[in-house]
């Protein structure tokens, strides 16, 4: 009896043993099963699907900044085999300051994280716009036809504000380095110590004093679109029209081909015309000139004489000495206003959270 009962005690325990084996066996499975399914069940909720498709074909979209306010337009041109995209400010008050462009063959391509485009990486652009109102770049066009154009403006300060007038120096110290030269009527140089120090060129405001070179003398500071001196200039509601007339860049272009190029000479005999009441008779520091393209240079000056220079453009300063020598001005860039704005050329919308645009370019348009 002892010798059954030991071996039916044996088969029980050894039946239990093996249950306990197969059961420790079984635990880890399953917490590994558990795991994995955990692991697949967390990778398809994080799996985002990003909608790229897009509609909006175009050869030109507008620049559109804050999302609403149209500031400009982006063209686009097939030069050869390049494609040359245009950022052009249409709005006054703005500025470009810095562009991001990328071109590419499926909108899936552009440089972003989970649909939101990641500008610093885009192929084209520049961080470091000096407050323009246009920009161009050529890309290939086997660089594909989905464009995203991106740009960062500014608000344009207004000169014509007290704010501007109060940024100026009252009063600044300059020398004559050089009279007649080939660009302007003087070079100057402006001492240090003050916001407009450095060298320039300068030109004649007035024919009723003289100023040669190597003189140095104080001059009263003044915007040419704050209040003059009475009695100083014989037309001071000229003013506009010659800011009007030193943006243009006329110096070495063409009037006609009948009268050629307009020479510094030309610029300078015009400011007096548009600004003063006599002009110089033997004319020795003009170099040469000529009357006809004069005129025409006065005639389309008074006809923008509303002119008031913006981000981009130049303004003209006005130096008026204390000791009665000859007035004359500078010219400085309008300086920028201090609101920043994101603007992205209009079309479909980027899938990410973050709001941006690209458009496809079609040449059939």
């Amino acid at each position: 009896m002892r010798i059954k009962f030991y071996a039916s005690y044996a088969f029980l325990v050894g039946v239990l043993m093996l249950f306990g084996m197969y059961s420790c066996q079984t635990e880890p499975l399953d917490s590994e099963q558990s795991l994995s399914a955990t692991s697949s069940s967390a990778s398809k909720t994080s799996s985002v699907i990003l909608d790229w498709s897009c509609s909006t074909t175009a050869t030109e979209v507008d620049l559109l900044a804050g999302q609403t306010m149209l500031v400009g337009k982006v063209k686009v041109e097939v030069v050869g085999s390049d494609y040359k995209i245009t950022y052009d400010i249409t709005a006054d008050g703005y500025c470009l300051t810095s562009t991001h462009l990328s071109v590419v063959e499926s909108p899936d391509l552009f440089p972003n994280n989970n649909g939101n485009p990641t500008n610093g990486q885009f192929e084209y652009g520049d961080d470091e716009l000096d407050c323009v109102t246009s920009a161009t770049y050529y890309v290939p066009t086997s660089k594909g036809t989905y464009i995203a154009a991106h740009a960062v403006v500014n608000c344009v300060s207004d000169v014509t504000s007290e704010a501007f007038e109060q940024s100026l120096p009252e009063q600044v110290d300059v020398c004559v380095t050089a009279k007649g030269v080939p660009e302007s009527y003087f070079d100057i140089q402006i001492a240090d110590g003050n916001s407009l120090s450095g060298l320039f060129d300068a030109w004649c405001l007035d024919q009723d004093a003289t100023l040669n070179n190597n003189e140095c003398f104080t001059a009263d500071v003044y915007s040419s679109y704050e209040t003059l001196p009475a009695g100083k200039f014989e037309k001071p509601e000229n003013f506009g029209a010659l800011n009007w007339l030193m943006n243009q860049g006329f110096i070495g272009t063409e009037a006609t081909p009948e009268l050629g190029n307009y020479t510094f000479g030309d610029i300078q005999i015009a400011v007096w015309k548009l600004v003063d009441d006599s002009v110089c008779t033997l004319c020795q520091f003009t170099g040469p000139y000529n009357n006809d393209r004069i005129n025409m240079l006065v005639e389309m000056a008074l006809a923008h004489n509303d002119f008031v220079p913006g981000c981009g453009d130049d303004i003209v300063i006005v130096l008026i000495p204390t000791d009665n020598k000859q007035s004359i001005f500078i010219t400085i860039p309008a300086p920028c206003g201090d609101c920043e704005e994101t603007a992205w050329g209009d079309g479909c919308p980027f899938p990410g959270k973050n709001w941006a645009t690209y458009f496809k370019y079609d040449a059939g348009l």
